[in-house]
């Protein structure tokens, strides 16, 4: 029971990383755009950050769907998390504004991210200490990394229905 649990948790996880990572591609511009929004980096570094920040997510998406790098990636994606919700206070108590585009078109995951990015902390922290077993099968492996890419294409085509009835 105890290894399901952690199965989904580490779906659950990587769908939260795979998605920003596909909506940051989508709109490379508008990501650099975000980026320089919170004025931490010079205009020359917006690319490299932005190249570092999309590596950084598609390789935990990897690592939680498929169980690789056990550690390493509960604190990378602490660390990230900690850093993205620094600079979103930091932005928010500058300019007032705490919404992001972190997850693209997808409202409902923008609207609070600093009470978001606390509960992706917890939800990692929770995985770390459930945490032990790696995927052994590859064919499982790829299994879940197609399983994480779906859920989070449904989620933005349910995002995208959910607009146009509204129009």
């Amino acid at each position: 029971m105890a290894s399901w649990i952690e199965y989904i948790l580490g779906l659950v996880i990587a769908v939260s990383f795979f998605i920003p990572f596909y909506m940051k591609l989508q709109s490379i511009q508008g990501f650099r755009v975000e980026i320089y929004a919170y004025k931490v980096l010079p205009a020359a570094f917006l690319t490299w950050a932005a190249a570092a920040i999309l590596i950084m997510e598609c390789w935990l998406f990897i690592c939680f769907a498929t169980g690789l790098a056990e550690g390493w990636k509960h604190i990378l994606g602490i660390t990230l998390l900690t850093c993205f919700t620094w600079l979103t206070w930091n932005k928010k108590r500058k300019t007032g504004i705490e919404a992001c585009a972190c997850f693209g078109n997808i409202g409902f995951l923008n609207r609070f991210p600093i009470y978001r990015n606390i509960m992706l902390i917890i939800l990692l922290l929770i995985d770390f200490f459930l945490s032990g077993q790696v995927i052994q099968d590859i064919y499982l492996m790829v299994l879940s990394l197609a399983l994480v890419m779906a859920m989070s294409f449904s989620i933005d085509i349910m995002q995208h229905i959910g607009r146009r009835n509204e129009a």
